[in-house]
């Protein structure tokens, strides 16, 4: 294809990057969705990541950040998004080990606590095997979910 052709898409995808971080699979899947051939798709991921506008390392990090932080995902449900995404198992491990165990505990005990007021029980151990299974739905492990009762 002409280079007129992958600029337009390199532009498109430069707008796209410059509104918030994505790692090389949202890209890919976006100029796939387009209809780009994957040899030119291959052409403006390299640019992008040549000038710094696509760097997987700075997207984990800030997936895990607003997730854990923002939303209140676990680990467990952090790395299976982002093993879905196709990221290296290395820069998932490393931006999970920067999360601070406390606020994890915090805010595991902050969601059991607002969930434990809209579940209706027959009996504590009910409410306690919905809780966990809850707890288990947002990505904390079951040894975090115990020592925490």
């Amino acid at each position: 294809m002409e280079t007129k052709e992958i600029d337009k898409h390199l532009q498109w995808a430069l707008r796209l990057c410059s509104q918030r971080e994505y790692c090389q699979y949202d890209i890919r899947l976006k100029l796939r969705e387009k209809g780009v051939e994957l040899e030119e798709v291959e052409q403006v991921i390299a640019e992008l990541i040549k000038h710094n506008y696509l760097n997987d390392e700075r997207y984990v990090r800030a997936f895990v950040h607003d997730k854990s932080k923002l939303q209140g995902w676990g680990p467990e449900k952090i790395r299976y998004a982002l093993r879905a995404k196709q990221l290296p198992d290395t820069l998932i491990r490393m931006a999970l080990a920067e999360i601070d165990p406390n606020a994890r505990k915090e805010t595991l005990r902050h969601l059991l606590e607002t969930k434990r007021r809209s579940i209706k029980a027959t009996s504590e151990s009910d409410l306690r095997v919905k809780l966990i299974r809850y707890a288990l739905s947002r990505g904390f492990s079951y040894e975090d979910i115990t020592s925490t009762f």
